[in-house]
């Protein structure tokens, strides 16, 4: 859906652009594009999220009106912005290009048809009344622009996750006990990072009972959630919906409860971070989740600090770095969940060591890591990524020739939120936990 929002308003700013070059006329340009637009893309997209939409587990996902208009005032605020920039660089282009050979046309058209083309002095509008036009015109003209402006600062889920985002809420669930309700919470967390020395954020998901009485000598199970590139702590739960499946699973008993950890992967800027430890030593994220976010999680929260009651999971290059922890810390991770991953070590962030590459190509690795056998491994894919479903396909292919158990899940679609949010889903259900008792004695604080 980004995809499709990026060419329309290409689309837009292009007709724009070629209707102020040969017209010369930048409000029609921009009109005529605008209406491009809301025929060409807007209306379908509403038409789209119309349509009834459930969960990967059926559960109906309630139409939420205010937001699908608010996106929709968005969209039209960047087609209007699209076109004026169309507009402005078709105006432009006509003054460049065809301004002189349209003034010579026109001058020998107009003798040969005896035209008088003296300049004739209209009557002028008063003095006053002309700076009154220009001033009004001007403060309206400010003010929309200003509007406009401040509707596409609202944008930038629609890019970074999509389109569609929020647009649909969450399931009506049951409560699953008495005075429990019927949703986890969730909260923005800030811990300090000894070993990326600087306070790092991470998103957390408590299941229902975790604040109530009854849930207060319960231990829960913990998932490791990484997101991909571009990305923030707060995406699986805005886009992949991760908040929803959690508790829809838990709701029809299809899971037990868990504790889910979002953290940031940004590091330095100007290069993605891979979720790995940077070639040069100044950026030990790995070790970071591996170990320091691990611990800090134990410390702080009821969980069963063991590796078969720990998963770790990502999408794209988070499905990545998830599949790269889990084979260098089997003893920390049992389960790993890949979605729309990479397997191969790519991008600067490794430095120019072909051995330390190959340390951190999964499918380089997993065959050089016997412990890494014992692994839970889930992939996801989407058939239509061209870019990686390729490489999923050879990884599956590589496990099966190592005799390394797996599930491979596979849907319809591009490299998209839509299908990461779904395959999560499947990915949560298809963990096997173990038995959920009362853990070990849990890591205390220094």
């Amino acid at each position: 859906m980004r995809s499709q929002l990026i060419t329309a308003l290409m689309l837009t700013a292009g007709s724009a652009l070629t209707g102020a070059l040969f017209t010369h006329r930048k409000s029609g340009g921009m009109v005529g594009a605008s209406i491009v637009f809301v025929l060409g893309y807007l209306v379908a997209f509403i038409q789209t999220e119309l349509v009834p939409v459930t969960d990967a587990g059926g559960h109906i996902e309630p139409l939420q009106t205010n937001v699908l208009y608010n996106t929709c005032f968005i969209m039209v605020a960047l087609a209007i912005l699209s076109a004026l920039i169309g507009a402005a660089v078709g105006s432009a282009l006509y003054e460049i290009l065809l301004y002189q050979p349209y003034q010579v046309i026109r001058a020998l058209w107009q003798r040969f048809t005896l035209r008088d083309i003296a300049a004739r002095d209209t009557a002028a509008m008063h003095l006053q009344a002309r700076l009154y036009q220009w001033h009004l015109e001007r403060w309206v003209a400010i003010i929309v622009m200003l509007g406009l402006f401040f509707l596409a600062s609202q944008s930038g889920n629609l890019f970074i996750i999509s389109p569609e985002a929020d647009i649909h809420g969450a399931p009506k669930l049951n409560s699953i006990a008495a005075n429990v309700p019927s949703f986890g919470t969730t909260k923005v967390v800030e811990m300090q990072s000894i070993l990326m020395k600087t306070r790092r954020l991470f998103e957390i998901y408590l299941p229902p009972t975790y604040n109530t009485p009854a849930g207060k000598n319960k231990r829960y199970p913990t998932a490791y959630l990484l997101h991909g590139s571009p990305g923030k702590v707060t995406d699986w739960v805005l886009a992949g919906r991760a908040a929803e499946s959690a508790d829809a699973l838990i709701d029809t008993k299809k899971i037990p409860e868990l504790i889910m950890v979002m953290p940031d992967g940004n590091g330095a800027p100007g290069t993605t971070s891979e979720w790995g430890n940077s070639g040069n030593n100044k950026q030990p994220l790995e070790d970071f989740v591996s170990k320091e976010l691990v611990k800090y999680v134990d410390q702080h929260y009821r969980t069963i600090p063991d590796a078969a009651h720990r998963a770790i999971g990502g999408l794209s290059m988070g499905g990545f770095g998830a599949m790269n922890i889990a084979i260098h810390h089997p003893d920390v991770f049992h389960s790993v969940i890949a979605l729309g991953g990479y397997y191969n070590a790519t991008g600067p962030i490794w430095g120019h060591s072909i051995t330390y590459r190959q340390y951190n190509s999964p499918i380089i690795q997993i065959v050089r890591t016997p412990q890494a056998k014992t692994l839970q491994i889930f992939l996801g894919d989407a058939t239509e990524d061209k870019l990686y479903y390729p490489g999923a396909l050879k990884f599956a292919a590589t496990l099966k020739k190592l005799g390394i158990k797996y599930t491979f899940v596979r849907e319809p679609g591009g490299h998209s939120w839509k299908v990461w949010g779904d395959e999560l889903y499947e990915g949560l259900e298809w963990v096997n936990w173990g038995p959920i008792h009362n853990a070990p004695q849990a890591i205390h604080k220094p």
